[in-house]
């Protein structure tokens, strides 16, 4: 049983500074990029001692895949109302809203694993269970199979370029062109996302 201090219980302090840890990765790997990422700036950041990091990582490798897993949830979270309504365009007009409200997101998840190998792994593991959980029944093949990877990063690279040239600014400001266009995109490079489309 945890003791309690201040009406706080030991394990509900560590869960707040394990939030604290993540927040402070979110913003320096967002902002400055995964290579900023050390526990002494990440403690700095958190406004936490030293000591307190591993009580909840490993090692900063732990931590990154915390903030990594962190910022996929928060856009599974905007578009999961789109995938259940098989609403290609809503999907990728939740995610620009998204990435526009809170670009460290962006960087996260699409311009960091391009130089970070440890994101690239992060992202081949989470990435097809997705896109196969997304599209069910119209991929068809197993996310293991080498020709529906490389039919799918065909498709995601072009989607991570338009994105990232979105969320800085270069595509203009119509975001409904823009998702328009990134609908088009993905329905060209795999024809079978034609069928999630709202009716």
């Amino acid at each position: 049983m945890s003791r309690s201090y201040g009406g706080r219980s030991t394990d509900d302090r560590v869960a707040d500074r394990r939030v604290r840890l993540v927040e402070a990765g979110t913003a320096i790997a967002g902002t400055e990029g995964v290579a900023a990422l050390g526990m002494r700036a990440v403690c700095r950041e958190a406004g936490l001692s030293q000591k307190f990091f591993y009580e909840s990582f490993a090692d900063i490798d732990d931590l990154l895949h915390a903030v990594y897993m962190a910022a996929l949830v928060q856009l599974e979270e905007a578009i999961r109302p789109a995938m259940g309504a098989r609403d290609l365009a809503g999907l990728f007009d939740a995610a620009a809203r998204l990435l526009e409200s809170d670009p460290r997101i962006c960087r996260i998840l699409l311009m960091e694993p391009v130089a970070d190998a440890r994101l690239r792994r992060y992202v081949r593991d989470t990435i097809p269970a997705i896109t196969t959980a997304a599209l069910g029944d119209l991929v068809a093949g197993s996310p293991d199979d080498p020709a529906i990877r490389m039919r799918f990063s065909a498709l995601f690279g072009a989607i991570i370029s338009l994105f990232v040239e979105w969320t800085e600014g270069s595509l203009g400001t119509d975001r409904a062109a823009f998702v328009k266009h990134v609908s088009t995109v993905a329905t060209q490079l795999v024809p079978q996302l034609g069928a999630v489309t709202r009716s």
